[in-house]
């Protein structure tokens, strides 16, 4: 999260240079208003959006690409610890086994008892283990998509509020007092208009 913030303060930097290159370039504009075709404020325009669309893939690819590799990681580690206690319970089973194999022939009910608790047992322990490994892999799976969506959310929040940013200032920029005027005439219409 911290270099999540940090690349928004860096992002915040190209921005603030791109808006100033792009004031400077508008006041450069006005004096050239009378040669210039209307499309070329248009193609500068988009030109300044693609740039703020590359700086923002750019410095918050690597953060999440980082985030969802280290979220992977953490998951294998559960995963192989649940694998470890698989194989435990499986050792822990053929202990049981070989002990029932040196039981003497003297003892046949107390060995047909105890093979079948060993068997109840190695079917709870492998149970138990399946269950613990699918409640991980489940668990695991749904924090991976909250963390994806939450971050997916807040790309698209800081996307949003940077074009809200960059369309008030473009209509700041491109509106003219007659269009201010004429606004206002028209809502006070709206205004005064039954519905």
């Amino acid at each position: 999260m911290r270099t999540i913030r940090f690349n928004a303060l860096g992002v915040s930097a190209s921005i603030l240079v791109a808006r100033t290159a792009a004031a400077q370039h508008a006041d450069q504009a006005v004096e050239h208003a009378e040669h210039a075709a209307d499309w070329s404020i248009l193609a500068f325009h988009a030109f300044g959006l693609a740039v703020l669309i590359g700086v923002l893939v750019y410095f918050l690819r690597a953060p999440l690409q980082a985030f969802l590799r280290d979220r992977s990681d953490g998951l294998r580690r559960q995963l192989d610890a649940a694998r470890l206690s698989l194989e435990r319970a499986r050792a822990a089973n053929a202990e049981l086994r070989a002990r029932l194999d040196r039981i003497s022939e003297e003892n046949d009910a107390l060995v047909r008892d105890a093979a079948e608790l060993a068997e109840r047992e190695r079917e709870r322990a492998i149970e138990r283990a399946r269950s613990t490994a699918d409640r991980i892999r489940e668990d695991a799976r749904r924090a991976a998509d909250q963390e994806i969506e939450r971050a997916r959310a807040e790309l698209q929040s800081e996307a949003a509020r940077l074009a809200t940013s960059l369309a008030g200032e473009l209509v700041r920029q491109s509106l003219t007092a007659d269009d201010e005027r004429r606004m206002v005439a028209e809502f006070v219409e709206r205004i005064g208009r039954p519905t």
